[in-house]
């Protein structure tokens, strides 16, 4: 809290000095130029990938405040969520799921992978420091390492932000307060977000159990329910812009999320029944990140960056009964549970690029992460399990060849070696791409694309051990085999004057998909290989009219599935069903004189919940919806009304056995003024 309130004493200081710059555009392109896809400069429609942009007024359009929200309405994919707003429960964040692959999306900054043990925290991404985003579908491994299974998504920030003020107000005691700044090189940026209580996020059916005589006795039947306890958010922002070729990021940001579970549905007559609305337990996570990144822009046709990344878990438990309902007093050791994880990479990326203009382009390239896991747990029964510290190196060596074989044919072939330093056990791996594009005319492709993809398991993964006191109970498992995957892809785009059309057919089979697995019984987590497959079609449309409308739509369908590799009696040997066949995306906005709408949808349908140890059923589809209103009366001023979950539907958001709901309908009415 005091943090807070040094944050917001500079930034209200700095405001009041009057500084003044130039402010930050943000450019509608309906043909964008995308950088990600290839690492340099391409127009989208002579990609050999699907790609997306989200440019400025399009976040701006979805009205969320940070970027887990505003992705999730990207086309094409998928949303899992565990909270309000995007919260994160535990080190189960929300999550966003590309072509069907769990933990398959490796999100950047500038770049910069951000993902730390394969999460990230979009929720505290604030939506105003970000220019755009450049999204590939599809493994992106060979371009960006580790992870890239399902597709990337490269958040490219503002470089100078507007000098204004807003704050906003909203129901579920939402509050919204923000300032930025700018002077002439200098930027920076301070947010600050709370939310109230939400009764019940999550609930599912169990049993209480114990043991007797060496059998398992169910104790009483239960219906547990999880209430969110609120959150507060805050995120400091500063930039600096040497010249047009060097600029330098830093970001601090810290977050806490309030938690607890409680005893529902025992049935009348149980001599449990007493416990009904009582408490189990209650938990506080409170995270802190700060994210440093110097950036080099095309110096002749070299460019990289050198950055640092740490994220901190601290988890804060009370239990007020035990596992078999027994009630915990304030002098037990297990009444208060605390431990803390911390996460750290730091590291560079430098890439050379010769452009022999219509007739080929070199890139080669090197880059070197450092990974340091460590896990305070004091409560630990085992020394051994109290302190946990493990590092790495990873290095890496890529390239691409692209070659203009006619005016109209292009090939691209491209190759990355990894290899790993330092840690208890070394990994290796040579992934290739190969990518064919022909143009039927200036505005018009087809294209084809053979990938390979990898995944190294994370630190945490490998060497995480069980202990009683942890509400994240995981069993590392130093035997994992790294993923593998390979990725096929045909395409079509077209662009004209006010359209954008294009269509994907693609087929995805990945070896030794890393998850997770709790088997019946068990009140802990056991790491293991599974196999992934999916196959789908992906149709997208862009519109941009004169009289200030403006529409996208995206359908997907597709059909992943897993199975387990893995000796367990329960284990899930058979392909088993995740997330949902068929999804729709859309949206459309407005623009006339003072006023700004827009409305937003992503809908999943056919889909399934896939617990760890048993077969997926049904559930219904979910609808997420988003409507932004702003009205400017004059140049400085600027209202703003965004309501999320329209239609006050309960849809489950999550995709496991756990039921996450969507939040009741809020809304938020905020008033900006630029100066």
């Amino acid at each position: 809290m005091n943090q807070k309130i040094k944050y917001a004493a500079l930034g209200i200081a700095l405001a009041c000095t009057g500084w003044t710059g130039a402010s930050a555009e943000q450019v509608y392109e309906l043909n964008p130029i995308t950088v990600t896809a290839q690492r340099y400069e391409k127009k989208d429609v002579d990609v050999p990938a699907t790609t997306q942009t989200f440019t400025g007024k399009d976040i701006a359009a979805t009205g969320a405040d940070n970027m887990s929200v505003a992705l999730g309405y990207l086309d094409g994919v998928v949303t899992s969520g565990m909270g309000p707003n995007g919260a994160s429960n535990s080190s189960m964040t929300s999550k966003i799921v590309m072509r069907g692959v769990e933990n398959g999306t490796v999100v950047m900054v500038n770049g910069t992978p951000i993902n730390w043990r394969n999460l990230y925290n979009l929720e505290n991404i604030p939506t105003s420091a970000v220019s755009r985003v450049e999204v590939v579908h599809g493994g992106g491994a060979v371009m960006y390492g580790s992870q890239a299974t399902g597709g990337v998504i490269n958040i490219i920030t503002k470089k100078k932000l507007d000098n204004q003020v807003e704050a906003g107000w909203g129901n579920r005691g939402r509050q919204s307060y923000k300032v930025s700044a700018n002077a002439g090189s200098f930027s920076f940026a301070y947010d600050y977000n709370k939310w109230g209580t939400i009764d019940k996020v999550s609930d599912y059916n169990t049993k209480v159990t114990t043991k007797k005589n060496g059998k398992t006795v169910t104790l009483f039947p239960v219906h547990m329910q999880q209430k969110f306890r609120g959150s507060e958010k805050n995120n400091f922002n500063a930039m600096y812009q040497f010249n047009d070729k060097l600029d330098l990021l830093y970001n601090h940001n810290e977050s806490t999320n309030r938690w607890s579970y409680k005893y529902s549905g025992i049935p009348e007559g149980n001599k449990y029944a007493g416990l009904n609305g009582q408490t189990r337990y209650k938990t506080k996570f409170e995270r802190d990140g700060d994210f440093i990144q110097l950036n080099l822009h095309d110096m002749d046709g070299f460019s990289g960056h050198v950055f640092y990344n740490y994220n901190s878990l601290a988890t804060h438990q009370i239990n007020f009964y035990s596992s078999t309902a027994s009630p915990y007093k304030p002098d037990n050791p297990k009444y208060r549970s605390y431990s803390k994880e911390k996460n750290k990479t730091y590291g560079y990326d430098f890439q050379k690029v010769w452009d022999q203009k219509d007739k080929q382009t070199f890139l080669l390239g090197i880059s070197l992460v450092r990974e340091e896991y460590k896990n305070h747990d004091p409560g630990a029964t085992s020394a051994l399990d109290r302190e946990i510290s493990e590092g790495r190196n990873i290095y890496a060596a890529f390239g691409s060849w692209n070659r203009n074989i006619t005016p109209k044919d292009t090939f691209t072939l491209s190759g990355r070696g990894t290899w790993t330093t330092g840690g208890k056990k070394q990994y290796h791996n040579f992934s290739t791409q190969a990518q064919y594009l022909h143009k039927l005319n200036n505005n018009q492709s087809i294209y084809a694309g053979f990938g390979q993809s990898f995944v190294l398991p994370t630190l945490r993964q490998l060497h995480s051990r069980y202990d009683i006191s942890s509400s994240d109970r995981i069993i590392g498992n130093p035997d994992l085999k790294p993923q593998k995957g390979t990725h096929y892809e045909i395409g079509w785009k077209m662009e004209t004057e006010h359209r954008q059309y294009k269509a994907a057919l693609f087929t995805e089979r990945i070896k030794d998909d890393i998850s997770f697995s709790k088997q019946t019984g068990q009140d802990y987590w056991d790491t293991v290989n599974e196999d992934f497959k999916n196959k789908g079609l992906e149709l997208t449309v862009k519109g941009q009219e004169k009289n200030g409308f403006g529409w996208h739509a995206g359908f997907t369908y597709q059909n992943p599935k897993t199975k387990e590799k893995s000796q367990k009696k329960t284990a899930k040997t058979y392909w088993d069903r995740h997330y949902g066949r068929i999804l729709l995306n859309g949206g459309v906005d407005y623009t006339k004189n003072k006023w700004e709408t827009a409305l937003n949808f992503s809908y999943l349908a056919d889909r399934v919940m896939t617990p760890t140890s048993a077969h997926s059923y049904d559930v219904k589809p979910y609808l997420l919806t988003s409507f932004f209103a702003k009205y400017s009366p004059n140049k400085s001023d600027d209202i703003i009304l965004t309501v999320d979950n329209i239609l006050n539907r309960e849809d489950v958001t999550s995709h496991t056995s756990s039921e996450y709901y969507s939040t009741p309908t809020t809304f938020l009415l905020s008033y900006r003024h630029k100066f």
